[in-house]
């Protein structure tokens, strides 16, 4: 079984995740498969030092945050650096579903990089913008501003909720989460004894 799990960040997809990676699940991390395709294929620090800028670039490394603070405040470059990574991002993905029987991907970009259509099931993780906030300084420690312009340009995941099959709003209260996970497991029949 493969199912998809996506959100804004900050709303808990993570944590999601874990309980499917308690009873067996493997789980595939959209945000690392990003690093590490920017390691594996050299040639997107070049489409990214031509589209953007060599200040982008220092001796090979990308700077992340730099770039971050550009296209998170313009829709049309966030666009343009999701084009130059997503096709990486998906072929990689697509190879390591093939190695596993049952695996859980991780990403707010997943309808984006078109995923959806090779899995068995679609869960969108939500969470309220204050909550989001709060994880996102609790484990970035980054200004609260950069935060927000962030969350900001996440607003179409909210639309491509319509995707999903399953809705998970995750707020600070865990018995909350489990009987909604609980849910999912009964709805999918999928055997996960105490785990949760």
């Amino acid at each position: 079984m493969k199912i998809g799990i996506f959100g804004k960040s900050g709303s808990g997809k993570s944590t999601v995740a874990g309980f499917f990676e308690k009873i067996g699940f493997f789980v595939i991390d959209l945000d690392v498969v990003g690093k590490e395709v920017l390691n594996k294929y050299p040639e997107i620090l070049k489409h990214i030092s031509e589209s953007f800028g060599q200040e982008f670039v220092v001796n090979g490394v990308l700077d992340r945050k730099k770039l971050g603070s550009v296209v998170f405040s313009d829709e049309n470059k966030l666009n343009l650096l999701n084009s130059i990574f997503f096709e990486y991002i998906r072929k990689d993905t697509l190879k390591i579903m093939k190695t596993q029987d049952k695996c859980v991907i991780d990403g707010a970009v997943l309808i984006d990089i078109g995923l959806q259509k090779y899995l068995d099931c679609v869960i969108y993780v939500k969470t309220s913008r204050d909550i989001a906030i709060e994880r996102l300084t609790n484990r970035e420690h980054r200004p609260e501003t950069e935060l927000s312009m962030r969350l900001d340009s996440q607003t179409k995941y909210d639309k491509q909720a319509e995707y999903a099959d399953f809705i998970i709003e995750t707020d600070n209260d865990p018995s909350n989460l489990k009987k909604s996970i609980s849910d999912i497991f009964s709805t999918l029949k999928i055997q996960h004894g105490n785990s949760i």
